[in-house]
Formats: C-alpha cells, structure tokens, sequence
C-alpha cells in the first residue's frame, strides 16, 4: 500500500504516551491561519526555500531541469526565484544545494517502507509504554494507508495513536479508530461560522464525528488550540466543555490539552512562497491559561497545558 508523507519524526514525546515515532500525512482538508505545518496541508509534493540557508551559489539553477529556479537581479540585489508554476517538484536542486536552502515536502512511500523506520525503535516503544502515532496533515484523507500501517503495527503488538482535525467521512474515521489505542481530536471553535472563517471550513461535520467518536471504545484527548483573538475566551472554553459533558457519556475523555499559539511554522510560508495572513498574534496569557484550566476541572475533566 502505498500512501504520501512529508516526514517521519522519531523520539517524540508530546504525541502520546512514552517514546513515539510521528509519521506525518501529506494533504489536510482544513486551512487554520495558525497552522504551524502548512507544507501538509496540499496533497501533492511541495517544494520550500530557506533564503537564510541560501549563498547564491547557483548550483540548483544549473540543476533545474525546467529553469524554474534562476537567481536574479532587482533593485534590492542579486537573490534566488522560483517559478512555482513551472517547478515540477523533482527534487534534483535539493541533491546540488550544500546548504540545505532547499527542501522538498512530500513522498511517496510503501507502508512497509515506512513500517521499516517505525520498526527501527521497537525496544524504546517496549521500555516507555511508547509507539506510533500518525498525523500530519490529516491521516483519514488516506484511510487504506493508515490502516494497513496501523495493520502492522497491531501484528507487532506496537501501540498506535491518531491525531485528527475530524473532518473526515465518519466510515473513514471509525475504521481507523478501531485499530488505535488513543485519538487525540482537534476542537478549535465551538461557533460554526467563525470556525469557518479560520479553518475555512464549518465545524458541523467535526461536531458529529466526535459525537460518534464518543460512543466507540477508545480513549479520546481533546486538543484546543489557543490563539489570541480567535478563540482565547471563556465563551468559546464553555461551550467546549459544555459539548463534551453532554455527549462524553461512557467517560473516553482522557484529558483537555490546550496548545497556546507558537510562531514557530512561520518561516514555513516564507518558504512555500505564500503569505502569512494571521499577523503577528501575542501568545496567551498565563492568566486565561489558568482560568482555562480551572474551567475544565469544574466540568469534572483533566487539563494540560502544552509547555514550549
């Protein structure tokens, strides 16, 4: 089975129980102002440019075999340009670059390929109560890879867990669902339309799957991303909690993990060649933080505070 990636991380300890090894999807149906991977969220292979790596060496525009890569001159100097219309993404630039400016985003790979690198630290996963969790991206936009990753995983008797946005069909989700030991679900906004207007996409269908989700027999960590001026208020935390009381009825919910906005994706864009249209938002404060948390405890749930 063969699926696409971006990335496979290995020794992370902030996605699940233990020592873990992260494989990152390619492709996300959401586009958050705030993301912090924008290169996973297209499907196809995306290629980025660090211009502070960069000399002006010009071996990569020797290698373009499409010449979309040409350094030029402006008012401002001699820099580096890429036709992104023209760039057919084959990586030969990346091969001649000595400083690691370039980079391609995006890879084709066989599960047992990648089955292969998670294999690589068994006895860590034994030693840690650790495993593998598969994210991205979005990891239900490739279903039959997941699970015939997840597959492999369950011959080994490697613990796996699933980070989703949860918009996805449900029957993609509850097929994925039944070979993990742990989901952790995004709900980023409780309102509909503001939802939409930071994700580009409603929240209706993520609402119901978790719904769903809540019935299955599987443990559930609600991740809430924190960003100042979208979400960083008791209205929006309530109508959380209030959602999760209502329909967490068989007590899968392991804890409310709130992750306060980092900056560090931002230099990503740059690279893509797209804008950052979130501006420059402050982190939030540790007192909406604690409040936050507060908040949680009174409706009978666990909280965490991603630290970085």
């Amino acid at each position: 089975m063969v699926g696409r990636i971006f990335d496979i991380q290995k020794f992370s300890i902030h996605d699940g129980p233990g020592i873990r090894t992260l494989v990152f999807f390619k492709g996300c149906p959401l586009r958050c102002l705030w993301c912090s991977n924008p290169e996973s969220q297209k499907s196809l292979s995306e290629l980025l440019y660090f211009e502070q790596r960069c000399t002006l060496c010009g071996r990569c525009v020797e290698a373009c075999p499409t010449q979309s890569t040409q350094l030029v001159s402006d008012s401002s100097g001699l820099r580096h340009n890429v036709d992104r219309k023209t760039c057919s993404v084959c990586g030969e630039c990346v091969k001649v670059c000595p400083n690691d400016a370039l980079r391609v985003a995006g890879r084709e790979a066989c599960h047992d390929e990648v089955f292969s690198v998670i294999l690589q630290d068994y006895l860590f996963y034994l030693n840690s109560n650790g495993g593998v969790t598969l994210g991205g991206g979005e990891p239900t936009m490739q279903p039959e890879f997941a699970l015939a990753l997840l597959r492999k995983c369950e011959q080994n008797s490697i613990q796996a867990a699933l980070e989703t946005c949860g918009y996805t069909e449900w029957n993609a989700l509850e097929s994925i669902a039944e070979h993990v030991d742990l989901v952790f679900y995004d709900l980023k906004l409780m309102d509909p339309n503001k939802h939409n207007v930071y994700t580009g996409v409603s929240n209706r269908k993520i609402l119901s799957n978790a719904i769903k989700l809540l019935e299955k027999d599987v443990p559930i960590v609600i991740r809430v991303p924190i960003i100042v001026g979208v979400n960083d208020n008791r209205q929006n935390v309530l109508a959380t909690m209030e959602f999760l009381k209502r329909y967490d009825r068989k007590s899968r919910i392991q804890r409310v993990e709130f992750l306060p906005y980092h900056k560090l994706g931002v230099s990503k864009y740059k690279a893509l060649g797209r804008g950052y249209a979130l501006g420059d938002p402050p982190k939030p404060s540790s007192g909406f933080l604690n409040e936050a948390e507060l908040l949680v405890h009174s409706f009978g749930f666990e909280s965490r505070i991603e630290r970085m």
